[in-house]
């Protein structure tokens, strides 16, 4: 499967990373970091943590306030993305590459957790990444993505969707509809994104979680475990 819209970040331009930085400082989204984060530090207490698509790193500055003990380190296809990521990070000791998840420089099996949230079904080629993901990820550990899935219940998401808008201004009230729309239109189904993961070292090591997010019950929680145990 290829163009579902990865190679377009290559070239966002630096104002681009700071609306999307600016975009992201509202309560909804800030308490869905919150949320995200709170599960992935209770998964790990010390140890290497990557971001996958860690856009203007704002996940990584939530985990490192929750638990300054994690070695924090993000990827992002965007090098304006990554800029703006330092620049949160300013002072904080955090590797930061420019670059794909479909093929990086890392060692194998170096990282104690992967994660990446809300990117995924952007992926131009999504097997590639997951085979990334497991080369890379420790014996025994494991990743968690948090995506949108387009076959959520939209009536239940219309509902949710009112109550968090009324916390944020005109500009986002405006805008933030409009995106979360086309990214369930773009993303995966709960059964075509299991079909994704099957067809890589990940099969019959995964699982499938519908959750919430900000009070919004649009998201998966897709755990991936790298070993020889089928359980997770």
């Amino acid at each position: 499967m290829e163009g579902r819209g990865e190679s377009q970040f290559v070239r966002m331009p630096r104002f681009g990373a700071r609306l999307y930085d600016w975009f992201l400082r509202a309560e909804p989204i800030e308490a869905r970091v919150r949320e995200v984060a709170q599960y992935l530090v209770s998964r790990m207490g010390s140890g290497r943590l990557l971001d996958v698509g860690t856009g203007p790193g704002t996940l990584l500055v939530e985990c490192r306030r929750l638990n300054p003990q994690i070695e924090l380190y993000g990827l992002d296809i965007s090098s304006a993305m990554i800029e703006q990521a330092q620049r949160n990070l300013r002072g904080v000791r955090v590797d930061l590459r420019q670059g794909s998840i479909r093929r990086t420089e890392y060692e194998t099996g170096f990282f104690d957790l992967v994660t990446c949230v809300g990117s995924f079904y952007l992926r131009d080629h999504p097997e590639d990444s997951l085979e990334e993901i497991w080369r890379i990820l420790k014996d025994g550990q494991c990743a968690y993505l948090f995506e949108i899935y387009s076959d959520a219940n939209r009536e239940e998401f219309r509902r949710a969707l009112r109550t968090n808008l009324r916390q944020l201004d005109w500009t986002r009230r405006l805008f933030g509809p409009l995106a979360l729309r086309k990214a369930l239109n773009m993303a995966y189904s709960t059964g075509d994104l299991a079909a994704v993961v099957e067809r890589t070292s990940f099969a019959g090591q995964h699982a499938i979680e519908k959750i919430r997010l900000s009070g919004l019950p649009i998201w998966l929680r897709l755990t991936l475990r790298k070993g020889e145990h089928r359980s997770i």
